[in-house]
């Protein structure tokens, strides 16, 4: 793609560039293990905001930033440049293919080129995803009510600090009551050693005191 596009289009993700790692994957909720119930708020909140219009708003507002800045001029030259090469790299075959053969093997070499991940790139970077999601959390207000929609979005806003030292939290306190568990365990094996230890005890007693009655009862006999 061009130098152009390049330098203005947003990087999904400046701070992974800069150091040279990957960009995080984007997960769509069927990727995730959800709960059935979350899985059907979340499937019921997409079908409710595109009902209400939200996408095809957001799909309006995206084309008139993207038609009103330079990126659509930019991707359109990207697009008539790697078109230029490959035509210049393979006239015979191009021009005298099917105008969609030729169409097919352009479209490939723009994608292997990259062109299309950078205007997907730009385009991500005009869609206002946080007025997305006041929409959809409106929504959600709308349907559950305030104080458990402030509840759901407490918890999505943790950080993966907190959510991880909420889960050593609870690893710790599951531990704790192992251990508890493991002691009360203990006390009890050891009690009900001690118990067949002074049943035992008695058992031997008895045993030895009906010896010695059944010897007396012979020499008085």
């Amino acid at each position: 793609m061009s130098a152009a596009v390049e330098s203005s289009a947003p990087a999904a993700n400046p701070e992974a560039d800069a150091v040279g790692l990957p960009v995080p994957k984007k997960f769509k909720a069927s990727d995730l293990p959800l709960p059935s119930a979350t899985r059907t708020a979340i499937e019921g909140l997409a079908h409710t905001f595109k009902k209400k219009g939200g996408y095809d708003a957001i799909r309006k507002q995206v084309w008139e930033e993207f038609e009103a800045s330079d990126y659509e001029a930019q991707v359109t030259k990207a697009i008539l440049e790697v078109a230029e090469q490959e035509v210049e790299r393979n006239p015979t075959q191009l021009l005298t293919l099917e105008r969609g053969k030729a169409a097919a093997l352009i479209d490939g070499a723009l994608d292997r080129g990259g062109v299309y991940q950078k205007a997907e790139g730009v385009i991500s970077a005009l869609i206002d995803s946080r007025a997305i999601e006041a929409h959809i959390r409106q929504l959600r207000r709308a349907e559950i009510g305030d104080e458990a929609a402030e509840e759901e979005r407490a918890r999505g806003a943790k950080t993966d600090e907190e959510y991880a030292a909420e889960t050593a939290a609870r690893r710790a306190e599951r531990e704790r009551v192992r251990a508890e568990l493991r002691a009360v365990e203990e006390k009890k094996r050891q009690l009900e050693r001690e118990i067949k230890a002074r049943e035992d005890t008695k058992r031997r007693e008895t045993e030895r005191a009906a010896r010695e009655e059944r010897r007396k009862k012979e020499r008085e006999e």
